[in-house]
């Protein structure tokens, strides 16, 4: 068929098909295999996906209470947050020792946590069942003793590159050196393009960080919560961001009420595709939440509280992200996945269960990346 069809045409056919389809066309002939892994493919076909995807898709991880065994599967953004399909995982071992630090373009980044120092890191496309396991980090417990690490993951739209990024406080260079003030900081960033990992350490701020904090991928930019310390000994929480295309730190300030709480009760969230919402929970009582929105991304006067929501069957709900429509998703104390409209405050019980603190939800879009490789 392919002899009777000119390039171009053959490639906007590839383009307008679903994208399961196109990974029956891969089996066909050697061909039609190298059009689709052919990066101008890939990436030509994501940027055709993002603005025509008329069902947002969630990915959600759960835990069975049964088995303990962990689930990945894509749900609708619709009201019954209805189930698109089960995934399959990629490794054979354990699933439960994997956390997923984020989800971008279709790529999934995974981080082994079973141990505290760690250094697996997996990206992984969920749709056309490939994985690539990262090499090892440069900053490792051999090679600078303890230390606490911070992981985000984002796509760079400048060079067309996926990243991971790490921030890492080294304990044990700071117990040796007391006197020295300054935090021990190590950043290193990956790139799938290159392959490798790169220190990027003479570009970061020095802050104290939260070890395995949730980041949110927003405008280019990863954040995390982060503390800020004075010479004077006074500290102050604020959002940090690193924007990886041009790999520079900046700092967005938190509502005045937040600056000074716990950061480890602390968490981030993406809001809306373009600005970020933040989470606190009352460490005292353990007795609420607070929601808070940055209506205007980077304006600080623009932080928003939107929901306080208190105690419910047992306990005080952990968020889990907020929803397109602005919905937030909590995990209940038991397991249950409720969504609650902040406005109307009307919950809706999503009939989904879960081991307790295993659930994490992640806005998906189905792409082939990877397919290249």
């Amino acid at each position: 068929m392919s002899d009777y069809l000119p390039q171009e045409v053959l490639l906007d056919i590839f383009h307008r098909l679903p994208n399961q389809s196109i990974g029956r066309c891969m089996c066909v002939c050697k061909y039609w295999l190298s059009h689709v892994k052919n990066p101008f493919f890939v990436s030509s076909h994501l940027h055709q996906t993002i603005p025509s995807k008329n069902d947002p898709l969630f990915l959600l991880k759960l835990c069975s209470k049964q088995t303990l065994k962990v689930q990945y599967s894509l749900h609708f953004d619709n009201q019954e947050f209805s189930e698109y399909k089960r995934l399959g995982v990629p490794f054979k071992h354990d699933n439960r020792s994997f956390s997923v630090v984020g989800s971008s373009n279709g790529l999934v980044c995974l981080m082994h946590n079973l141990y505290t120092y760690n250094y697996t890191f997996v990206l992984w496309n969920p749709l056309i069942r490939k994985s690539l396991t990262l090499p090892k980090p440069n900053v490792t417990f051999e090679s600078h003793g303890a230390f606490e690490a911070l992981v985000g993951f984002g796509f760079d739209s400048c060079s067309k590159d996926y990243k991971v990024l790490r921030v890492v406080r080294l304990l044990e260079y700071e117990k040796e050196n007391e006197e020295d003030e300054e935090l021990a900081v190590e950043v290193e960033i990956f790139s799938l393009n290159r392959n490798s990992w790169r220190n990027i350490t003479d570009i970061a701020p020095k802050y104290d960080i939260v070890e395995r904090g949730s980041q949110a991928f927003v405008n280019g930019t990863v954040h995390w919560i982060a503390t800020k310390r004075s010479r004077t000994g006074e500290s102050n929480n604020l959002v940090l961001g690193i924007d990886l295309g041009h790999e520079n730190f900046h700092e967005l300030m938190l509502p005045e009420s937040l600056a000074s709480e716990n950061p480890m009760f602390c968490t981030v969230f993406k809001y809306m595709d373009s600005t970020i919402g933040v989470v606190m929970r009352n460490y005292v009582n353990f007795s609420d939440t607070d929601i808070w929105v940055m209506k205007k991304y980077g304006v600080t006067e623009s932080w928003t509280k939107i929901l306080t929501i208190g105690r419910y069957e047992g306990g005080v709900p952990r968020a889990l992200g907020f929803r397109r429509n602005g919905d937030v998703l909590f995990e209940l104390f038991h397991g249950e996945i409720i969504s609650v409209d902040p406005e109307s405050l009307q919950i809706e019980e999503l009939r989904i269960h879960s081991a307790s603190g295993y659930s994490f939800v992640d806005t998906f879009i189905e792409s082939l990346v990877l397919l290249e490789l």
